[in-house]
């Protein structure tokens, strides 16, 4: 099983993925040690579709228990999703409503910027550097 799976930004990785590079992903083997149990395909094909319509995963001790995580997509300016941010807590410590209501908001604003500034930087990649 591919540990992209349980991890929050894993999964906004493959939500964004089209249909058949996600089937590739997924049935690419795991070079990974850890131990994940495996996942009924249909339950993540789910998972992923309201990733998608909602804009953010969630990983609620899938990974390792104790690790609680939410996370965003980076989008260029093509909208292609090339990389995610992520805030990660001990679940013991944040319950998932207030990881919801108070860093979720800010995450996805900062997700937001990042992807501004990328989308920006793609319609200017040469700069010159002038000499003095």
């Amino acid at each position: 099983m591919n540990p992209a799976q349980v991890t929050s930004q894993g999964k906004v990785l493959l939500a964004a993925l089209a249909p058949d590079a996600l089937r590739r992903t997924l049935a690419e083997p795991s070079s990974s040690r850890v131990v994940i149990a495996a996942r009924d395909p249909a339950d993540l094909a789910r998972e992923l579709d309201e990733v998608r319509a909602r804009g953010w995963a969630l990983a609620d001790e899938e990974l390792a228990p104790g690790v609680r995580s939410i996370a965003a997509p980076v989008s260029d300016s093509t909208g292609t999703v090339p990389a995610a941010v992520n805030v990660t807590v001990h679940a013991a410590e944040t319950p998932t409503a207030l990881l919801l209501e108070r860093h979720l908001p800010e995450l996805l604003a900062t997700a937001a910027a990042i992807s501004a500034d990328w989308s920006r930087l793609d319609a200017h990649p040469y700069v010159e550097v002038l000499e003095r």
